[in-house]
């Protein structure tokens, strides 16, 4: 039986056939293939058991594509979010919690460096949004990143939301507390359990602990993912981080080296535009600090 994974949980894992979820365990040697043998997304190859309720993944087929981000606890490793699916929707909030455009742009990059279209979901536009903020975000659009404003509070928005969505496998990834779960439950018409976020520093709860895949109907899905608090680049070599935020790649051909970091190297093509305005320094600014950020984390390994 061939299906695809729609959930993973440490010891097994739900397999979609025809409408109907089997749970599955993993074969010896799956288990012995790493961290990330079998992930939500992936097409399996099922025994089913005499019963025909459970079964054993016995193989999986190769990955199309996925994406991943760097997983810190213990040892660094590659997590792999989810694999198979079309685009990525990076879903932020107005406030509670405020949009970090840091935290955006390494979720660009990441889409970005696996060849994955992504764009913006600005929930919670209900709560009004600044003149500062609108001056960032006017960036994003000029640079090929489409922004979709909704609120799953008062439904503006979401009919665009779900033509986005429709006919695509979608994950949806963004920080814990901007609502992911409730636009799902709003454009899917099911139940998803949500928390409040904290008044006080603005954190939400990890309401969704584990990714999900929501099959829906013309061939939607939706994969809904853990909130994260910061994503971390798996796999990105320093030199090559620019090539991922497109402003900024379209400038490096004019460096002098090829192995510019575009921090203060001379005859950096990417320096020169930004003191001539054709890159925003904020969007260099961003650029910096993830820079930094993998490059710290490169020392850390060592």
């Amino acid at each position: 039986m061939r299906g695809q994974v729609v959930f993973r949980s440490s010891k097994d894992a739900m397999v979609l056939f025809e409408g109907r979820e089997f749970r599955c365990e993993l074969a010896g040697r799956l288990r012995k293939q790493g961290r990330n043998p079998v992930v939500v997304g992936d097409w399996v190859e099922v025994e089913l058991t005499d019963g025909g309720d459970d079964g054993r993944i016995i193989s999986v087929e190769d990955r199309k594509v996925w994406i991943s981000r760097r997983r810190d606890v213990g040892r660094a490793r590659e997590l792999i979010l989810a694999s198979n699916m079309d685009q990525v929707a990076c879903v932020f909030s107005v406030a509670k919690p405020r949009l970090k455009f840091g935290a955006l742009d390494r979720l660009l990059m990441a889409a970005a460096a696996n060849q994955l279209p992504a764009y913006l979901v600005l929930n919670k536009i209900d709560l009004g949004i600044s003149d500062e903020m609108e001056e960032r975000l006017a960036i994003y659009p000029r640079i090929g990143v489409e922004i979709l404003r909704c609120s799953a509070m008062s439904g503006e928005g979401l009919d665009r939301l779900e033509s986005s969505l429709a006919g695509k496998a979608t994950v949806l990834t963004g920080p814990s507390g901007v609502g992911k779960s409730s636009l799902i439950s709003k454009v899917l018409g099911i139940e998803i359990r949500t928390a409040p976020v904290s008044d006080h520093n603005e954190k939400g709860k990890h309401t969704t602990t584990a990714v999900t895949w929501h099959p829906a109907a013309a061939g939607t899905a939706i994969i809904d993912t853990p909130g994260f608090r910061d994503w971390a680049l798996w796999g990105l070599d320093p030199v090559d981080l620019a090539q991922w935020m497109p402003d900024l790649a379209s400038e490096v051909d004019q460096c002098r080296f090829r192995n510019c970091l575009h921090r203060q190297e001379p005859g950096c093509g990417v320096l020169a535009a930004v003191s001539e305005q054709r890159i925003d320094p904020l969007r260099y600014r961003s650029y910096i600090g993830i820079l930094d950020s993998v490059l710290e984390r490169q020392e850390r390994d060592r």
